[in-house]
């Protein structure tokens, strides 16, 4: 497969069912040994997809929400949300939420693809599964580097580390 197998667009409503399903596999295909395995096995796409109606619905003017659709199947293969910084005391104004795409699809430039179309090369920071050495790897290509920060995720019992990219 090659890029231009694939649309790369802003997310839509229409898109819920299919992000909700991408979204747990991913999650499901990552995490596998990062995550407990129990946790994994109960992600419900069909939740997944009617919590991503509502995200898109209600999303502010400045969240860039994209999706990666492959244009043979028409279903959703990764996404990107970048938007405002979620914390406290954030590295950058910017915060680059979220980037996934399914394993079936790594090496075929739609990371990179999604991370252009919603960040550019815009100052942003990120928080990673600490082990993920995929996504960071991914992340460093990028110019991001981890900068010291740590924060632990009792919920998904993971360690977290903080990336961030200043140009």
């Amino acid at each position: 497969m090659s890029l231009s197998d694939y649309e790369i667009r802003p997310a839509d409503v229409a898109d819920a069912p299919s992000l909700g399903r991408a979204h747990v596999r991913i999650w499901q295909e990552a995490y596998a040994e990062l995550m407990d395995a129990d946790y994994l096995a109960g992600l419900d796409p069909r939740a997944r997809g009617e919590r991503w109606a509502t995200i898109i619905e209600q999303m502010p003017p400045a969240q860039r929400t994209r999706v990666a659709v492959h244009r043979a199947s028409g279903e959703v293969v990764g996404f990107v949300t970048v938007d405002a910084a979620r914390d406290d005391d954030p590295a950058t104004p910017t915060e680059l939420w979220a980037i996934n795409v399914l394993a079936d699809h790594h090496g075929t430039g739609v990371a990179q693809a999604l991370l252009d179309a919603a960040l550019g090369d815009d100052d942003a920071y990120l928080w990673v599964v600490e082990g993920n050495e995929r996504a960071q790897s991914f992340y460093r290509r990028n110019g991001f580097a981890v900068d010291g920060g740590r924060k632990r995720d009792e919920r998904l019992g993971v360690d977290e580390l903080r990336m961030t990219r200043r140009g």
